[in-house]
């Protein structure tokens, strides 16, 4: 066979990946679309109106944290990780990943801590008006140490065009997440709305811990 050749059937082979790989990662995303989609309506038949506010308060501040701590870096681990296999330099692949995966989990580490001790303190200076929200400021901060070690494996996996992972992790995240917010909201409820909202943030962590185990 030709140099030629062989160039042709592995530019091939690399669009057939890259083919595959969205199609595996688009058919998961609507999967967890619509899982999410009818989670919201359990929820907010469990939770109310009023629970379903408690609960969304928190949320800017999980999601802000969860873009300083992701700050691009899963994309540029992807990125790299696809050149240094593409040479064959696999050394180097693992030297990005672990390099990755350390500043991931220290800065994940760093902002958790900071939520977790700061919601308090947010409540108090009135940043946060709503008091309730406190349990559910506190149930999210783990799930931002967990998702950042998501996010690089995510980006580590993706760079050697392994995109079933990816998939998997994510339908199993938002399983976990709904089974668990719907629980401990359902259980929590008769104690207040403040600890039922609680309960449901916590989900996040739990499906975060259970996408975590899928990729490791």
């Amino acid at each position: 066979m030709s140099d030629e050749a062989k160039l042709n059937d592995r530019a091939e082979d690399a669009r057939c990946h890259f083919f595959k790989g969205a199609l595996i990662l688009s058919v998961a995303g609507v999967v967890v679309k619509l899982i999410g989609s009818v989670n919201w309506i359990l929820l907010s038949w469990v939770l109310g109106g009023e629970g379903i506010g408690i609960y969304q308060i928190a949320f800017p501040l999980y999601l802000l944290a969860l873009c300083i701590s992701d700050a691009g870096i899963p994309v540029a681990v992807s990125i790299i990780t696809a050149e240094k296999a593409a040479l064959k330099d696999y050394a180097g692949a693992a030297r990005i990943f672990k390099l990755s995966f350390l500043l991931m989990a220290i800065t994940g580490l760093l902002l958790s801590l900071l939520l977790y001790f700061g919601a308090g303190w947010l409540i108090e200076l009135k940043i946060i008006r709503e008091p309730r929200a406190y349990y559910s400021i506190v149930a999210l901060a783990p799930a931002i140490f967990l998702v950042s070690l998501i996010s690089s494996l995510r980006g580590y996996l993706q760079g050697w065009q392994l995109m079933t992972p990816t998939a998997v992790s994510q339908i199993v995240e938002q399983l976990l997440r709904v089974v668990t917010m719907l629980a401990l909201a359902y259980y929590l409820l008769p104690r207040g709305l403040a600890l039922a909202a609680g309960g449901a943030s916590l989900g996040a962590a739990v499906g975060a811990l259970a996408a975590l185990a899928v990729l490791v």
